[in-house]
């Protein structure tokens, strides 16, 4: 086996439901600097190709497979368990079977029953939700509480468990919890990266980010805080952009900087049609959106990579890459 010098750490971090057009590296109205300094420090793809919802796509990273082989191609629940079969084999259980430290943290959305959470897949720890953002609106829907009662429907919960052991409930997911998420989330990770930053083998950490998700609000620092943003939508890209910051600072901070690549993408386009709460997102010049395919607009998004000294500064490559080929 390679010394663990030899081998990278990776750090993922993926949006939620972000569009071509949303970070202004790709036009966007809303300045994302940070976003916009981890691009042009590494390559930056503009015919980067997903799937055209959550599970597919996230199937894709995870297995390197079309989600129709592995029972995740919609969001919408069908008979049975849903999430990840549980023969897949994950690009988690590949790294930790090289000799990796791997963990997530945020959303999973790949199965949220017993034997088929993050910690049955690969990952030696976890802290996030099961499902999805949207869980968060669901304690201040009437109608889920007259459902929930009447047929005891569990409440959406933050989870987090280690391999092998447990799976333990940490707090509600309600629309108190939703404008900290991500707040929350990249505050794991950097913990995690400063502890493995330290140890005597490379590590894995997938940090799922909730921005842009329905039902939305925006982190109290970035609550319409600045006149020069124009709307919601855009206090959440501030955010999104501070976050990204921050992971790729702890990198920084930490000292693994060349010894580390960073991955930042969308699993998939925005929803820019209408649905309250969500007040935006861009496609960029694609015709389609959420839920529209076959069209690009539905399945193009952004996405880059930094590892320096590996991965050259300053690349716009228009060479196609598909969710499936990070595996």
């Amino acid at each position: 086996m390679a010394e663990a010098t030899d081998r990278p750490n990776i750090v993922f971090v993926l949006a939620d439901n972000v569009g071509w057009g949303d970070w202004s590296c790709y036009g966007g109205s809303t300045p994302t600097p940070r976003i916009d300094k981890l691009a042009s420090e590494g390559i930056r793809l503009t015919n980067y190709c997903v799937e055209s919802e959550c599970c597919p796509t996230r199937t894709a990273i995870m297995t390197g497979r079309q989600s129709v082989r592995c029972g995740t191609y919609t969001v919408v629940p069908g008979a049975g368990p849903t999430g990840l079969t549980p023969w897949e084999y994950t690009i988690a259980e590949l790294l930790s079977d090289a000799g990796y430290a791997t963990s997530l943290f945020g959303k999973w959305h790949l199965g949220e029953t017993e034997g088929r959470l993050p910690t049955d897949q690969g990952f030696d720890e976890w802290w996030g939700y099961r499902n999805s953002a949207n869980e968060c609106g669901w304690p201040s829907y009437a109608a889920f509480q007259s459902v929930a009662k009447e047929f005891g429907i569990y409440t959406p919960m933050i989870w987090e468990g280690k391999k092998g052991g447990e799976q333990t409930a940490v707090r509600e997911m309600d629309m108190k919890l939703r404008p900290l998420l991500d707040e929350l989330i990249v505050e794991k990770a950097t913990d995690y990266i400063k502890q493995h930053a330290k140890g005597d083998k490379p590590f894995f950490t997938y940090v799922s980010l909730s921005h842009v998700h329905f039902p939305e609000q925006a982190h109290p620092d970035f609550d319409q805080t600045d006149p020069s943003r124009f709307g919601p939508y855009a206090d959440l890209m501030a955010e999104q952009d501070y976050r990204v910051g921050q992971v790729v600072d702890c990198v920084e901070q930490a000292g693994i900087s060349d010894n580390t690549l960073i991955v930042f993408s969308s699993d998939n386009a925005a929803l820019d049609i209408g649905v309250p709460n969500t007040w935006g997102g861009s496609n960029g010049p694609f015709r389609g959106t959420f839920f529209t395919p076959p069209w690009e607009g539905n399945y193009r998004t952004g996405a880059m990579a930094r590892w320096p000294g590996k991965v050259p500064a300053g690349v716009v490559s228009d060479e196609i890459l598909t969710a499936h080929d990070w595996y």
